[in-house]
């Protein structure tokens, strides 16, 4: 090609992304090609004018390099082969199978050409890496050392990282729907530099033709109210060949026409709908940033922001989430730093061409928002700590000044982001972690159960939270299930972080007398268990708080806990369950709002362990006998103490015997009410069903149908009619 500057940039396109392979080590290259260097200089007596082995290194860099390119980057695919299915590849080193290598490789190569349909000019700049990969096997040094048993690398292998490299976007994304990536970091991050550097070679490219061809572009007249390049997209007659090529293949790789909003010129950029579908969900969550900077970048236009400042503000706290938890050893973590940096200065400080600040000195209320948004979280980051002092000086100033703004520099933010990756960030605005320790109890506890009531008895004589100084989260929440135990509501309040009681989803204003006036006893959180666990290392901070949540041994629950300011675990869960005497249900249609629901929902609620819902488990012991869904019946029967249910296989036999007669008319109404407990430790409650008389003159007018709960929700007692 003629144009000395796209040959440059297509050059350091190339160049510019390293890639680290998991399986190829540069070292051992250079190794292998000094220990062959060295013995032929032994071999030689006569040095020659500009020395021996000065000529060996110059030789040695250009096959390293050769190496180099050629086999990083496309690791990834090669590793998802099982050696144990595939075995070790020996590929005899004959001019024939070099031969046949390099055969099989043009086909693949000019198979790719046409499928972009690009001019030989353009795609030996796509094809260069491969190309070079390929090389290798016109290299004599380096056969003569494979030749030689002195390096070990299989030219069948070689063959196949070529062919990865040749690989298409549109080819990339199908390999990824055959290797899932979401739990392999590493190999993400290297599809996700592979498909980006592909991609931006091809956008290259394509400007380049477009760039070739301005006068038909420009002479491509559409109407004023339309986008020229939308319009490009749809039609190509009358354009130079090789434009109408790469309009009609780009859009299989994502690629499209543009309007570039500031200049007007048409050019390519990344653009796919469903970027979050093809790659996202198959990748690592760490790499979610890249995934997104693969379709958003560059992000500014020269000093100018891309996007509407929120949406940018929006792209730096993505950006600081994969920047934090993810991998810094790629190509990839400088540059995604390099915008997160940028943008960030931009949207804080602005520049010549972008005011944040009206005629008034006020900064403006986008800007407002797009800090509050940097800002959004609880844990300790590097956004927050950067403008955590900065939004507070500006709300006293209604917005018009700070000092920690005037003293924030370009280099900040990456210093922060040092801080948070030597794990002293949160030190730095917090102060230090508290010296948290596990605790796990085991139940029933004697000792533990004195120790919670000595505790409440002192708590209740004033409610000071400082008596709860140095109390673990699981007696903190002993305490509660005590007062709870003992009809103490006003204890329970005082037990609650603030925040709890303020920000719950109901939105109540929770005082202490509108608490104590609603309560109504809850069942224990610590029933049933048998043993209960905190792991400091499950605190996490939240502003000034810790949060944590205990984890229980026998059954299947969880209590948030917070950790307040003052040093002192509270609750952090709001709602106990209700005792089941309290379980009830207001009358129904039976036909439409208890059967029909039954029938709709019943392949869900069938296969949920805890169906609490009374008349749900009423609707589906109806609807799975009458379909004769008998073993799903069985188990809607309660099972525990007292029960009086014959065995699995006794009931399967002849279920019709003890299924209720039924009827789809037989009932008109249905409703429910939990009953108290009774002696023998369960807790009953009744159906009442109200019997259409008319139709079924024999039968009472209402039938009591008996239930039971339980840990896994309500059940139907056996012969539910008959007690």
């Amino acid at each position: 090609m003629a144009n000395d500057n796209f040959e440059k940039r297509m050059g350091f396109l190339k160049k510019s992304y390293e890639r680290v392979p998991t399986s190829f080590d540069p070292e051992e290259v250079f190794r292998k090609i000094d220990e062959e260097a060295s013995s032929r200089k032994n071999e030689q007596k006569k040095p020659t004018k500009h020395g021996v082995r000065q000529q060996i290194t110059v030789w040695a860099m250009s096959i390293a390099s050769i190496f180099i390119i050629g086999f990083i980057g496309t690791g990834y695919i090669i590793e998802q082969k099982q050696k144990s299915e595939e075995g070790t590849i020996e590929t005899t080193v004959t001019d024939q199978v070099i031969e046949d290598l390099l055969m099989q490789y043009e086909e693949e190569r000019e198979k790719r050409r046409e499928m972009l349909k690009l001019d030989e000019v353009y795609f030996k700049h796509y094809a260069s890496r491969a190309d070079s990969t390929m090389n290798l096997l016109k290299n004599k040094s380096f056969l003569k050392m494979v030749r030689d048993g002195k390096d070990q690398t299989d030219l069948q292998e070689i063959y196949i990282r070529a062919i990865e490299e040749l690989k298409l976007p549109s080819e990339m994304l199908l390999d990824l729907k055959q290797h899932n990536l979401g739990e392999d970091e590493k190999g993400s991050i290297r599809f996700l530099a592979e498909y980006r550097e592909k991609i931006q070679m091809l956008i290259e490219i394509y400007n380049q033709i477009i760039k070739e061809n301005k006068e038909a572009v420009a002479a491509y007249e559409v109407d004023h109210s339309v986008d020229k390049a939308e319009i490009m997209m749809l039609s190509t007659k009358g354009f130079p060949e090789q434009l109408q090529n790469i309009i009609g293949t780009m859009r299989e790789h994502s690629i499209r026409l543009y309007t570039e909003k500031y200049s007007g010129e048409i050019k390519t950029r990344y653009f796919n709908h469903f970027i979050y579908k093809d790659l996202n969900s198959r990748l690592h969550p760490n790499t979610s940033a890249y995934t997104t900077m693969i379709s958003e970048e560059p992000y500014m236009f020269g000093p100018i922001l891309e996007y509407p400042v929120l949406q940018s503000s929006s792209a730096v706290t993505g950006m600081e989430y994969t920047l934090l938890e993810g991998e810094q050893n790629s190509s990839l973590y400088p540059v995604l730093k390099s915008y997160y940096i940028t943008l960030f200065n931009e949207i804080m400080k602005g520049s010549e061409h972008t005011k944040i600040f009206d005629a008034d000195g006020v900064l403006l209320p986008e800007y407002q928002e797009a800090w509050r948004n940097m800002a959004g979280g609880g844990e300790a980051t590097p956004l927050r700590y950067i403008l955590n002092p900065i939004i507070k000086e500006m709300e006293a100033s209604d917005w018009r000044k700070s000092a920690s703004w005037d003293a924030l520099t370009y280099y900040d933010l990456e210093e922060a982001l040092v801080l948070y990756r030597e794990g002293v960030l949160e030190e730095y605005m917090y102060g230090e972690r508290p010296d948290f320790q596990d605790v796990t109890i085991q139940l029933p506890n004697d000792s533990f159960e004195k120790e919670v009531q000595a505790i409440y008895t002192d708590f209740k004589k004033t409610y000071s939270k400082s008596i709860l100084k140095g109390v673990s989260p699981v007696h903190v929440l002993g305490v509660f299930d005590y007062a709870n135990e003992m009809d103490d509501p006003r204890t329970m309040y005082y037990l609650f972080n603030e925040n709890t009681l303020k920000h719950n989803e109901s939105g109540i204003d929770y005082t202490v007398d509108y608490y104590v006036d609603n309560w109504r006893k809850g069942l224990p959180f610590l029933r049933n268990a048998t043993e209960v666990k905190f792991y400091k290392d499950k605190a996490y901070r939240h502003d000034s708080s810790f949060h944590t949540t205990l984890e229980f041994i026998g059954v299947d629950r969880a209590v948030s806990m917070v950790y307040s300011e003052e040093g002192i675990w509270e609750l952090g869960t709001l709602w106990m369950d209700r005792l089941p005497k309290y379980h009830m249900s207001p009358e129904m249609d039976f036909q439409t709002e208890v059967m029909d629901m039954s029938a709709f929902n019943y392949e869900i609620l069938i296969g949920t362990d805890n169906v609490d819902n009374s008349l749900d488990v009423l609707g589906l012991y109806f609807y799975a006998g009458s379909n004769g869904f008998y073993e799903k019946q069985y188990e809607l029967f309660y099972q525990g103490v007292g029960s009086e249910v014959v065995d699995k296989e006794t009931y399967l036999e002849n279920p019709k015997k003890y299924f209720l007669p039924y009827d789809d008319k037989m009932y008109r109404k249905a409703s429910f009410q939990g009953l108290e407990q009774d002696e023998d430790g369960n807790w009953p409650g009744i159906a009442t069903l109200t019997v259409d008389t008319e139709l079924f003159p024999d039968l009472p007018s209402e039938r009591k149908f008996h239930m039971v709960w339980t840990e896994d929700g309500w059940r139907v007692k056996f012969n539910p009619l008959e007690h």
